[in-house]
């Protein structure tokens, strides 16, 4: 995954988050919100290593389809915000994880979120199942955007 230099500048982003992963999920889990001091660097750090990666032959295009996918992803997941069904941390985090996955593919975002949300899904009627959960309550979705944003990684890796 980094051939050169260019590929070390565009990876700024994913690194950041797989560093900010541990503390962003320990408090989603135990105070049920994304702090914007671990969520909002993500946009700059990614932002600024696909510029230098740019800068140093990457082309910009890619930079074109992260932005793109993070826009993309922020519109629609605002959207289900609205009502009701996601909290904003979640809204700045997917923007954030489909901007520095976006750069390597515009399908990357959409296995994060669709392995996020299938794995959620899967905790959710495990939860429901075992009574320890009634149906219409809520669970944090931080810790399952990032398993997914993991995956997705993971999966980029292999390919």
């Amino acid at each position: 995954m980094f051939e050169n230099l260019s590929s070390l500048f565009s990876a700024l982003g994913l690194g950041y988050l797989v560093i900010t992963a541990w503390p962003l999920a320990k408090t989603d889990i135990l105070e049920r919100r994304l702090p914007n001091k671990f969520v909002l660097p993500a946009f700059p750090i990614t932002w600024l290593g696909q510029l230098m990666a740019g800068a140093l032959g990457a082309g910009f295009v890619n930079m074109l389809w992260a932005f793109l996918a993070a826009l993309t992803t922020f519109v629609i997941s605002l959207a289900i915000n609205r009502l009701g069904l996601l909290g904003m941390g979640d809204v700045k985090l997917m923007a954030a994880m489909s901007l520095a996955l976006g750069w390597y593919s515009p399908v990357l975002p959409i296995i994060a979120l669709g392995l996020s949300f299938l794995i959620a899904g899967l905790v959710a009627v495990g939860l429901l199942a075992s009574k320890r959960v009634k149906l219409g309550g809520s669970m944090p979705l931080g810790p399952y955007l990032i398993a997914g944003f993991l995956g997705a990684i993971t999966l980029a890796a292999w390919s």
